[in-house]
């Protein structure tokens, strides 16, 4: 038994002053105080919140979660973990069906083997998608369902969580209900869907929209009429979570503060959609190679296709997006911390034990200054 005393702590509904109760890797209770004689860490006044939960994110610390060996995705992790990421879903690019196999594989193998960060499982992001809204994903491996049978992905491990398609392409609302037979989260991703669209994927099993405002289809014109599209229907359909990409680069803080408003903190929920280059130290202008082959480089804070036409993903973290929302949204601290971590560790089936400082959840804390600049990170009760 260890206490975590003179702590701010960030529960679900309120920030109380107080002592969190370790056992074991698990919280025992949150007290007023510890008994004498029980070993205390003291968080000298620090916010203490549960770890942040990344569930979209390609890598970190140089590391990619397309890569075929455990160690990168481990290595990956721990990048993010350091930045107050306690668990992740590392997630995969649209790529060949052999070169997925290989990602899965050791995305299935480091979750054995990652002792201080959680790995969850994987992400598919992909490779069922829109060609026109692909965004930085290569258009050579995009493939429908109705021609490329997705069990052959679906079928190759037991730990997928999430996978992002596009329900318009042909065979896509079908494929949404196989996925969500398996028990995986299928999200609208990289799609051009009417509302009409997503109200028919919402009642065949979409639950969930992959980094909203961000490569799909928003209010456009159709024979003179505007017809409403993702954003739309992930917006106002109370069956659909939705993640954003907080790292006020992707998105301006208007359309964050819309989403906010739209979904509250138990329907929206931040992600990193950080590359390799996440959690490292960047220089300004420097060009680099995806692990999809594509170029990108490194300019005002975020990462762009070499050739400047989209953004390419976020080089942000988890710790810096609730950070965002708290100084720049506006969102009350209680309410980004459930953005930022358990509406995510809900989303992917892992609510009763991940994302809350409560009585039986996992010991996954970040000590978080008055700046919401990260201190110390504990998993399973121990500093990591």
């Amino acid at each position: 038994m260890q206490a975590f005393i003179n702590a701010k702590v960030v529960l679900s509904d309120k920030i109380r002053n107080g002592v969190v109760l370790v056992d074991n890797g698990k919280i025992v209770d949150v007290a007023e105080r510890a008994d004498e004689g029980i070993p205390v860490i003291d968080c000298c006044g620090a916010y203490l919140t549960p770890g942040f939960v990344d569930v979209h994110v390609h890598g970190g610390g140089g590391y990619s979660a397309m890569s075929h060996d455990p160690d990168d995705i481990v290595k990956m992790a721990k990048a993010h973990l350091a930045h107050g990421t306690t668990s992740i879903v590392p997630t995969t690019l649209a790529s060949t069906i052999e070169n997925l196999h290989g990602a899965m594989d050791a995305i299935d193998a480091a979750m054995e083997k990652s002792k201080e960060a959680h790995i969850l499982g994987i992400h598919l992001e992909g490779p069922y998608i829109s060609l026109q809204f692909k965004g930085a994903q290569s258009p050579d491996d995009i493939l429908t369902p109705a021609k490329k049978d997705p069990a052959v992905l679906l079928d190759h491990s037991r730990n997928i969580r999430l996978m992002g398609a596009a329900p318009e392409i042909e065979g896509g609302v079908a494929l949404g209900r196989e996925i969500t037979r398996r028990g995986i989260v299928a999200s609208v991703a990289h799609s051009a869907a009417t509302y009409d669209v997503m109200v028919k994927a919402l009642e065949n099993g979409y639950s969930d929209v992959t980094h909203i405002y961000s490569a799909c289809s928003s209010c456009t014109k159709i024979n003179n009429f505007r017809v409403g599209g993702v954003v739309e229907g992930g917006l106002s359909l109370d069956g659909y979570t939705t993640q954003f990409i907080g790292d006020l680069r992707h998105l301006p803080v208007e359309l964050l503060r819309i989403i906010y408003k739209c979904k509250g903190a138990d329907l929206a929920y931040g992600v990193s959609d950080g590359l390799e280059f996440a959690a490292l130290e960047m220089q300004e202008g420097e060009v680099y190679r995806q692990q999809n082959g594509l170029s990108v480089v490194y300019e005002d804070g975020v990462m762009k296709l070499a050739d400047r036409s989209c953004l390419a993903g976020s080089v942000t973290t988890m710790s810096a997006i609730c950070r965002n929302l708290v100084a720049v949204v506006g969102v009350p601290l209680v309410e980004a911390v459930r953005m930022c971590s358990t509406t995510p560790a809900r989303v992917v089936g892992f609510g009763d034990r991940k994302g809350k400082i409560a009585k039986g959840y996992d010991a996954d804390f970040v000590l978080l200054d008055d700046e919401l600049c990260v201190k110390a990170v504990y998993t399973d009760g121990i500093c990591r």
